[in-house]
């Protein structure tokens, strides 16, 4: 682990880093060191980030930063505290539990539908539909 953050920032051989003149330019919604920090620590095995990933990323957490300030905006009260915070970033936080929700209710149809065609084989073994052949003069 790094000891500091100016290591963890530092490009690894090969890696493109933004420079800061770049990065003002492109007008990111965050320092592109502390993004590409943030996914290296999390990342379980090395890998080389590439140049679009960290812009990609960088924006996307601003644009969720700026959903999240505009659901904060819709208070009535003057002053916001983490507890307005808490209620806009929700939906973020719930993502996780509602893919364990939409997992499971699969789970329950697929099970539903295997007793399904259990049923409807047993149906079609007791009344067998009358052949083909034998319909014809």
């Amino acid at each position: 682990m790094p000891e500091n953050e100016e290591e963890a920032a530092a490009p690894i051989e090969g890696d493109a880093d933004v420079s800061e003149s770049e990065e003002e330019a492109m007008r990111l919604p965050f320092p592109t060191a502390r993004v590409v920090k943030i996914i290296r620590e999390n990342l379980k095995h090395e890998h080389q980030v590439k140049r679009d990933v960290k812009i990609e990323a960088n924006t996307l957490l601003g644009e969720i930063l700026a959903d999240i300030a505009q659901s904060m905006d819709n208070e009535e009260y003057f002053t916001l505290s983490s507890e307005h915070f808490h209620k806009a970033s929700r939906k973020y936080r719930e993502i996780a539990l509602n893919q364990k929700r939409i997992r499971r209710i699969q789970k329950i149809l697929e099970k539903q539908r295997a007793e399904l065609d259990e049923i409807i084989t047993e149906i079609e073994l007791e009344n067998p539909a009358p052949s083909a052949s034998a319909q014809q003069p």
